[in-house]
């Protein structure tokens, strides 16, 4: 016997002893997985079958369009549907901001114009008042005179 094919006897051996200690109700005894390469479920549901039949099953595809591609796709949209919102918030925002500001020097215009007629109108009055005050002035000295001439007049 060739070195290779007695190093297959001796692994084959190994691995059916190894599966003659198992105890079949100890579930830590056996091997998640087994050396054939099927799954520990797929041998338990299917007991019977031969390996041949469990190789040459086919497999779903990967459907990669449902799984990957539309929820990018719609979160893409989404995505662009909210950049949409959003700009169409951001530009009433500046075109209310620039409808306030435009607004704003009128009113406070207005504003200052108001102020100012009132004080305007407070220093007419006080000038209103002095020119009063300085008439009354005036005609209290032509009286002071008036009174001192007579007064002189008299005693001469």
């Amino acid at each position: 016997m060739s070195a290779p094919s007695k190093a297959m006897t001796t692994t084959a051996t190994a691995t059916s002893n190894q599966a003659k200690t198992h105890n079949a109700c100890d579930p830590s005894s056996i091997s998640s997985t087994p050396r054939d390469g099927t799954s520990k479920s797929s041998q338990q549901q299917h007991p019977d079958r031969p390996l041949t039949e469990i190789i040459g099953q086919t497999f779903p595809s990967f459907d990669h369009h449902s799984i990957v591609v539309k929820p990018f796709e719609e979160e893409s949209a989404r995505d662009v549907a909210f950049s949409q919102e959003l700009s169409a918030m951001l530009l009433d925002v500046v075109l209310e901001t620039h409808a306030w500001a435009s607004a704003r020097p009128k009113h406070e215009s207005q504003v200052a114009v108001q102020k100012f007629e009132k004080k305007i109108s407070q220093v007419m009055e006080v000038e209103k008042e002095q020119e009063q005050t300085r008439e009354r002035l005036n005609e209290f000295v032509c009286r002071m005179k008036t009174a001192l001439a007579a007064l002189t007049g008299l005693g001469l």
